[in-house]
């Protein structure tokens, strides 16, 4: 569902207009209500919204920028997972998969020793950007294209747009309707009307929530040689909401 079609809702079913709630305040309560549904996906795996950024592995100083939604590349993170570089692959234009390796990440507050070498790839993690160590220099090795990943996940775009489609299951898109008319119909002074939406967002929070736990993969938290009291994370792949 569009963004445009969920604000024609709205409208039909309070009864309203842009003349009585503006596009603009309309907008802002709808984004409410969907950042409260994307919670609730988010808590029962935050790896729905997982993304993986890429990079050239070049030589240089080894600094790397976060996602950060500027470049038009990615959007910006909430969290980083996991960084992974091919240091080796046997085609530097293209890495395979299997010759990625998840680096170590650090606090470069912990490094006491300004001469230490690093031995095993690490990254050091600042405001805005991470350097990963040791660095290269073979020129005959680098640059290695798309040689360092980066899973992260990501913050969501608010619904700005009429052609704008909200990042939850397809069958909750209903549900920014509904919490959006708790607000809508308190403006219109229709509290009744109101608390019978609150009444139903809520069931759906619920219902989302249960939607998004019967999606996990079977498999998820368990890896190979190890038992799910690992504490291993489960790095690969973004579970559709298409």
């Amino acid at each position: 569902m569009q963004f445009s079609d969920i604000k024609s809702d709205i409208y039909f079913l309070s009864k309203s207009n842009v003349l009585s709630i503006s596009d603009a305040d309309l907008t802002r309560i709808c984004n409410k209500y969907y950042l409260q549904l994307q919670d609730v996906v988010r808590s029962v795996n935050e790896n729905f919204y997982m993304q993986v950024a890429t990079a050239d592995l070049v030589i240089g100083d080894g600094t790397y920028t976060y996602p950060d939604g500027l470049s038009g590349t990615a959007p910006a993170y909430n969290k980083i997972k996991s960084i992974w570089a091919a240091f080796q692959p046997a085609d530097i234009n293209n890495p395979l998969n299997t010759e990625f390796i998840r680096v170590l990440v650090a606090d470069p507050n912990a490094i006491t020793d300004p001469n230490y070498e690093f031995t095993q790839p690490t990254a050091l993690m600042f405001g805005n950007t991470f350097t990963l160590l040791p660095l290269v220099t073979d020129v005959t090795n680098y640059p290695v294209i798309g040689g360092v990943k980066i899973y992260y996940i990501s913050e969501n775009s608010l619904l700005s747009l009429p052609t704008d489609v909200p990042n939850i299951f397809p069958s909750f898109h209903d549900a920014v309707i509904q919490g959006s008319l708790i607000d809508v119909h308190a403006r219109l002074g229709n509290e009744d009307a109101s608390k019978m939406a609150q009444s139903v967002f809520a069931k759906r929070l619920v219902d989302i929530s249960k939607y998004a736990s019967a999606r996990l993969p079977d498999e998820l938290g368990i890896v190979e040689g190890q038992d799910t009291l690992g504490g291993w994370e489960y790095p690969w792949g973004r579970i559709s909401m298409a």
